[in-house]
């Protein structure tokens, strides 16, 4: 628990590294290095993937690399290129080409996979984690910690390493928006991208929960068949909540993929608003319950309540708010508490966003909305979430606001709502 509590604390860093640095070949080696010797691993790489048609040879173009000294060989820049697409395929199509990591904590096996993998064998790794980075829905390629001085239980930290590679995700589609669409389109990119990174403990926290549970119910039908007193009731049982807990996961991550996308614009989507509100509460609940902070949603009535908009967007702007609101109150004593309303009116539909902390100066409050305008201390916020919110929700043809007339902080979301004839 230690171990993946650092890595966590490493994680969150290296986000912070990738998304707040202008220089981005300079954060990227910043952070892969801090990455690399917080894990103490041998060797970390990143390889982007290329695929020949005219030769129907598999490529990996070598993207950055890290030794820890000079005395390892490094896996040849074309290892991949002297196999078969066949070859490459018959490992990758059960693990890195479904978004699965390709693991290996000992090298025992591994030559009895493919030529490929006695090839890695022969190159000295003792063990390796290699998980997919994935983006626009295409295979990017991989990120791999290789270990040369001895075996490592990989397994156990398989979460954590799929968010990083998330992140990074995130962070090489961040690249490709600033040169192909210029700085306005990337920076809103980057400052979604921080978010979930500044998350991460929370959302990793949010899966191993129902996964504990689901280990736990395992368990226990291993040792009922063992005992030979397998009962069907409690056999049904099990099963009714090991699927409630996969159910827990399963939306999470939907939340994770709706957040972390990029849609066009004229991508709308109608969609239930009780769905785009539970998406982004799931992914920020656990962040506030673990600070100690009261959530208290209000949304009866809104699962009939339809909207046309691009969903990740809408999420976006809850999920900043909450976290600002977690940020605020995180330090603060006495009742802490966020409160979420859904109100619907005749043509419209509106979502205030309340905490218990104390209410901004007017002298504040009418810079806020401002671009690169911030409260937080150096290094916790880039100063656009509000002003990129408030883009957003105009966008989509409603309003956004701090409510001056509230006793509290407020935020207010205005969305038409779709009605049908």
């Amino acid at each position: 628990m230690r171990e993946n509590m650092t890595l966590l604390s490493i994680i969150n860093e290296v986000s912070r590294t990738l998304l707040n640095s202008s220089d981005t070949e300079l954060a990227l080696e910043r952070s892969l290095e801090l990455l690399a010797k917080g894990l103490d691993v041998d060797h970390l790489r990143i390889d982007r993937n290329a695929f020949n048609e005219d030769t129907d040879k598999v490529y990996v173009e070598s993207f950055y690399e890290w030794f820890s000294n000079k005395s390892i060989a490094p896996i040849e820049k074309n290892i991949l290129s002297s196999f078969s697409y066949d070859e490459i395929f018959g490992i990758f199509s059960t693990t890195i080409g479904v978004g699965k990591p390709f693991i290996s904590n000992n090298m025992d096996n591994i030559e009895t996979i493919s030529k490929m993998g006695k090839s890695l064998k022969n190159n000295g790794l003792k063990s390796f984690f290699v998980a997919p980075i994935f983006f626009n829905a295409n295979h990017w390629g991989n990120i791999s910690f290789l270990d040369y001085r001895g075996e490592r239980d990989w397994c156990s930290l398989e979460n954590e390493l799929m968010i990083l590679a998330s992140i990074f995700g995130g962070y090489f589609k961040n690249m490709e928006l600033r040169n192909s669409f210029g700085k306005e389109l990337s920076t809103s990119h980057s400052a979604k991208m921080a978010t979930l990174g500044e998350m991460a403990s929370g959302i990793a926290h949010e899966i191993n929960n129902p996964l504990f549970v689901i280990n736990g119910y395992a368990s226990r039908i291993e040792t009922s068949i063992d005992r030979g007193n397998l009962d069907e009731d409690e056999l049904r049982n099990i099963s009714m909540m090991i699927q409630k807990n996969c159910k827990r996961v399963s939306s999470i991550v939907s939340g994770l993929r709706l957040i972390s996308r990029k849609s066009k614009l004229d991508e709308l989507e109608v969609r239930s608003l009780k769905d785009v509100v539970d998406s982004a509460i799931d992914i920020s609940k656990e962040r506030i319950r673990l600070a100690g902070i009261d959530l208290i949603c209000d949304v009866r009535g809104s699962e009939e309540i339809l909207i046309e908009c691009l969903p990740e967007q809408i999420s976006q702007v809850i999920v900043n708010l909450l976290n600002n609101s977690h940020d605020s109150l995180i330090e603060k004593s006495g009742e802490r508490w966020i409160k979420f309303v859904i109100r619907e009116l005749e043509d419209r539909v509106i979502l205030s966003l309340t905490d218990s902390g104390e209410r901004v100066s007017s002298n504040i409050s009418n810079k806020m909305m401002q671009p690169f305008f911030t409260t937080k201390k150096s290094g916790k916020g880039t100063g656009l979430g509000l002003s990129i919110s408030k883009e957003i929700i105009s966008k989509h043809g409603g309003k956004f606001y701090f409510d001056e007339n509230s006793e509290k902080m407020t935020f207010v979301i205005e969305l038409p709502k779709l009605t049908c004839e």
